[in-house]
């Protein structure tokens, strides 16, 4: 996951420090068929600048896989880079924009979060273990 997060960190815009600004970049994990490995879609705006209300900002998670090798890809979770310092959103948690298994979040410090949609837990991946920092137990406002 680090190696992922250094690579949105070069993309146009993704580092915005602690500053409002900046662009995310959105992807998916998929595994191919027959293949133990994990991989990651190229990380896309899918767009320009999107500012959400208060200032928030967010980008399009696609919902295919543009892979010529794995025509019939398992997607687990979409992921994000938040171009400033932070954790996951309130609208990040929300239940009804959630399409996948996972949801996985970097911020400019290549902190890695994940978050867990059938337990609700949110995660920090610390010395190369995930380990869960928050319940959510509020669906509709991610909470």
């Amino acid at each position: 996951m680090p190696e992922l997060c250094k690579v949105i960190r070069e993309k146009p815009g993704a580092m915005a420090g602690n500053r409002r600004g900046g662009q995310e970049y959105c992807g998916l994990i998929y595994q191919r068929p027959g293949d133990a490995r994990f991989y990651a879609s190229y990380p896309s705006p899918l767009g320009p600048p999107l500012e959400a209300s208060g200032g928030r900002k967010k980008c399009f998670i696609p919902d295919a896989v543009s892979d010529p090798a794995a025509p019939d890809a398992t997607i687990y979770a979409d992921y994000h880079g938040h171009p400033a310092i932070t954790r996951f959103s309130p609208e990040d948690l929300q239940a009804q924009r959630q399409h996948f298994y996972f949801r996985v979040m970097f911020n400019p410090i290549c902190e890695v979060y994940l978050y867990d949609f059938q337990d609700r837990t949110v995660f920090q991946l610390k010395d190369g273990k995930f380990e869960p920092i928050k319940h959510v137990a509020d669906d509709i406002r991610g909470e």
